[in-house]
């Protein structure tokens, strides 16, 4: 980056010219004494104090007034850019928290640059959440997302978890955070997809490590989550190593998604348990609608947990027996809707065979 693009965003932090130009006499020689500032900067020797005052209360610089001239040194830019992070951050959260929302929807995807907006676009998604919520996030930033996944859960939000590197090592409450777990010492694209409709993708770095160009798209319409979802779970979350998975819901329990009640439905049928269901179908090109009661769940097409069953990596749908024959059900009634599926399931209420 030129001295000249380096002056600019300076100046968007907020530095007089003259602040900038001490800044920049100091940054070139690492140490300078109050005189060599002077004569860098083309002001007095008396001022070259104010300017360093106001660079060290900025983060910038330290004043070494035991020296014999006093001595500005510049701060590690590790440190320095660190304070300006942290400050900027501070005015994001401060600026969030007065936004309100203009009456249109605006972009469905939006470029986001910013490591805290996009924590705080994911933890909003969350704190939205009514059904289901599927993440890929470096292990370390659940520390951020904690307190967000924990709420969504207590709500009854189903969340699936990748964790991936870099992988700490340290213990997780895992089912505090999730249903289902898995990690992977990999670094993929972050992605959070919640009720099929809004989340972010974007690169690893964005929340892992030093971040620098990374960059990240928020999104809100599900002909994108929907991408972004299947991406996911065809390429990574098959990589995963098993960390956690919730005992299935006590039944009988009635679901409105298909994806939580075919994931519950391979819980009981991995412990060998017989299942019944009262469904509501949908056909998918057409308008015929039927409803069963108590028919037997022959079949589960998932890979989400235990072994998989399926045929593609987004299938996940229920097989019933039904007195018409064998049905296959997919999602309906909003999200990821069925496309591979005669019908889709609007209703399933799961019972013990």
């Amino acid at each position: 980056m030129s001295a000249d693009a380096v002056r600019d965003h300076l100046a968007a932090f907020g530095l007089s010219t003259k602040q900038i130009d001490a800044y920049l006499a100091v940054l070139r020689a690492g140490a300078a004494t109050t005189g060599e500032v002077s004569r860098a900067a083309d002001v007095s020797q008396g001022y070259v104090y104010d300017l360093a005052t106001a660079l060290a209360e900025r983060g910038l610089v330290t004043i070494d007034e035991t020296a014999s001239p006093t001595v500005i040194r510049a701060r590690p830019p590790e440190e320095a850019l660190g304070t300006l992070t942290a400050r900027l951050e501070s005015l994001e959260a401060g600026v969030e928290t007065l936004y309100t929302a203009p009456d249109d929807d605006g972009p469905a995807v939006e470029v986001v640059h910013s490591r805290a907006t996009v924590r705080r676009r994911i933890e909003r998604a969350l704190a939205d959440a009514g059904r289901e919520a599927f993440l890929v996030v470096p292990e370390p930033e659940l520390s951020h997302l904690e307190d967000a996944l924990v709420a969504a859960r207590e709500r009854g939000v189903f969340v699936y978890l990748l964790a991936v590197a870099p992988l700490s090592g340290d213990v997780v409450d895992w089912p505090a955070v999730a249903d289902v777990v898995r990690t992977w010492d990999v670094a993929p694209p972050v992605t959070a997809v919640v009720d099929e409709r809004t989340g972010v993708f974007g690169a690893h770095g964005i929340l892992a490590g030093r971040h620098g160009h990374e960059y990240a798209l928020s999104f809100a319409q599900r002909a994108v989550a929907s991408g972004f979802f299947g991406n996911a779970v065809a390429n990574f979350w098959p990589m995963g190593e098993r960390r956690h998975v919730a005992e299935p819901d006590d039944l009988p329990v009635t679901y409105d998604h298909l994806r939580t009640a075919a994931t519950n439905a391979a819980l009981h049928r991995g412990m060998d348990r017989d299942l019944l269901a009262d469904v509501t179908l949908a056909a998918i090109d057409s308008d015929d609608q039927r409803h069963y009661e108590r028919v037997p769940v022959v079949a589960v097409r998932q890979h989400l947990v235990g072994e998989p069953t399926n045929d593609f990596p987004m299938e996940n749908s229920l097989v019933f027996e039904t007195p018409d024959g064998r049905v296959a059900a997919g999602n309906a009634g909003g999200g990821i809707g069925p496309f591979y599926e005669g019908y889709g399931a609007r209703s399933v209420t799961l019972y013990r065979g």
